[in-house]
């Protein structure tokens, strides 16, 4: 779609909103207010601004609606296309071809406005280069906090709302300016019991480390009363922030900026679940490993299923995390076998891959793998060695012997969409085509199908079996049908190391819409298309799919096996 802007002032998004305490809790004036009317703000007052798409239609009471699209629990290849073509008209800096989702604009703004790159498979931003130098930026003042956001935003891409505090001091300063506006609150008889207690609680927070982190909400629907903690704890932050911006452009004193936002995405900002508070110092004298640790946890625990939110006490968002990484003291290990920087340049195969395609990219992906110390796939290379004696002629020394050696190839993991959409010729072809493949490799397999309900993980015997035995037994493994749901096969597989070690090959028609928020994508899950079915829909499908994927796995067009050259 070509969109067309006349008459637009080019816009500065600003993150700042109070949305109020009292009445329903309806975020949509600030949403207004933040995002729509800045937009649509006119360039000579004396006439509005206009939006037409390519057909000269005019769609400028539209771009709410646009906008929100964007926000669902589905990816929206469309919106975000037509979304981030309209930004990249209206505002002063946005790059309109980021692989960044609309609902980390935001982000964006504050990258462009520093004129860095977009993150990609070829542009990765970490704590040592980027976040630690941002942050001592900021504290000595050769640094706007946007650098700041974005370096955190562009490395760790967190599904949650930040504000920044300088120091531990300021976040002290933020907690003594609290404390006398709830007392002028709780005087007036305003406060509710549960959020006097959960502020009394907040009171007794330090913020000594790199960050603070708190669950708000279990779902948009939780905490919304009159005066609950998570709107009025969001309240007056956003108060403050306001407060010290007006202090410091009329020169009062304190003339310093010592707090501000960091809206990661647009859906938290205006209804957060969770909400994480940033100790700028801290993470300016603290190692890159340390606050790479300390993000990636928080990740862990936003993606974590189990949240308990409470209203007797303050719920942590990373507690759980933090006392399993105590007591498990395990390390972070480098996954292997993550493919190369080329998706944006790969092509789909214009014919259905063959048997002999699919084994070469399979066989390829165990190879970058590399070994492993025990598995169903074994490797044994015999060669010859004048160190061992000849077996048939042991005392003949001008003959040489034999060493046979065994090494372990990562094991192969099967999952089959038995969805609605996959008829009973495709499963049977998918079986028996993976079959072959398993016979060639010499390997077993595990095996699940999955729709929108994952099933039990069987390990299916390949070795000195007939392809009709084998295929046999697979008709005796029950498989699911109904809707289709990918995540569960992510949580299923990041659940485990065991299985995050393994070649995860999910069978699919690749109808599935990713959802809009990041998750964590497994590293060496990998997809191959059914068979029997019509190539030029499986291509579209698959490409929609990749489309959609670039927030969560920019390299995903690397790991569709038989499908890309």
């Amino acid at each position: 779609m070509t969109i067309t802007v006349t008459n637009q002032k080019p816009a500065v998004l600003d993150a700042l909103h109070t949305i109020s305490c009292t009445g329903d809790y309806d975020p949509m004036p600030a949403v207004q207010k933040v995002l729509i009317d800045p937009l649509l703000e006119p360039l000579n007052p004396g006439a509005p601004a206009s939006i037409t798409d390519g057909s000269g239609k005019d769609i400028t009471a539209d771009v709410q609606d646009l906008i929100l699209r964007c926000l669902g629990d589905s990816m929206d290849p469309n919106a975000e296309k037509t979304a981030k073509e309209l930004l990249g008209q209206t505002m002063v800096n946005y790059d309109q071809g980021t692989p960044l989702p609309v609902g980390e604009l935001f982000a964006v703004q504050a990258g462009q406005r520093n004129k860095w790159p977009a993150p990609s498979a070829r542009v990765l931003y970490t704590a040592q280069n980027d976040v630690i130098p941002a942050a001592k930026g900021l504290l000595a003042g050769s640094a706007d906090e946007s650098a700041f956001f974005a370096s955190v935003a562009y490395a760790y891409h967190p599904n949650t709302l930040g504000f920044w505090f300088q120091s531990s001091a300021a976040f002290d300063g933020f907690k003594i300016w609290l404390s006398q506006q709830v007392q002028s609150m709780a005087g007036a008889s305003i406060m509710p019991p549960d959020t006097l207690r959960l502020l009394n609680d907040f009171a007794n927070l330090s913020l000594k480390g790199l960050t603070e982190s708190l669950l708000l909400r279990k779902d948009d629907s939780d905490g919304n009363e009159e005066f609950s903690f998570a709107r009025l704890v969001i309240r007056m932050l956003m108060n403050y922030v306001e407060q010290q911006r007006k202090q410091a452009s009329t020169g009062q004193l304190p003339a310093v900026v010592d707090t501000g936002i960091m809206p990661f995405t647009l859906g938290e900002l205006f209804c957060p679940r969770s909400l994480v508070l940033v100790n700028v110092e801290a993470h300016a004298r603290a190692t890159s490993s340390k606050v790479t640790t300390e993000w990636n946890l928080i990740n862990q625990s936003l993606a974590s299923p189990v949240k308990v939110v409470s209203n007797a006490s303050l719920s942590k968002l990373t507690s759980l995390p933090r006392a399993a990484a105590k007591a498990a003291a395990m390390g972070a290990k480098q996954q292997p076998g993550q493919p190369g920087s080329r998706s944006a340049q790969v092509k789909f195969r214009k014919q259905p891959p063959s048997k002999l395609d699919l084994f070469k990219d399979i066989t390829r992906v165990l190879r970058r793998m590399g070994k492993v110390n025990k598995s169903q796939n074994i490797y044994r290379t015999t060669k010859t060695t004048f160190l061992k004696a000849n077996r048939r002629n042991p005392d003949d020394f001008n003959k040489p012997g034999r060493i046979t050696s065994v090494q372990y190839m990562p094991d192969l993991h099967i999952y089959i969409d038995t969805s609605g959409s996959i008829s009973e010729e495709n499963y049977q072809e998918a079986v028996l085509m993976l079959i072959r493949i398993a016979k060639k490799l010499n390997v077993n397999l595990y095996f699940n199908s999955f729709s929108h309900i994952l099933s039990q993980e069987t390990l299916l015997k390949v070795e000195n079996k007939s392809t009709r035995q084998i295929w046999q037994e697979f008709r005796k493994v029950p498989k699911v049908t109904g809707g289709t749901q990918f995540k569960q096969v992510w949580d299923y597989i990041n659940a485990s190391p065991k299985r995050k070690r393994q070649l995860s090959l999910m069978i699919t028609d690749f109808e599935w819409s990713p959802p809009s928020r990041r998750e964590e994508h497994p590293a060496n899950l990998y997809y191959a298309p059914c068979s029997a079915m019509d190539w030029k829909y499986m291509v579209r499908s698959a490409e929609d799919y990749a489309n959609a994927m670039q927030h969560i796995d920019a390299s995903i067009r690397q790991k569709l096996l038989g499908m890309v050259i």
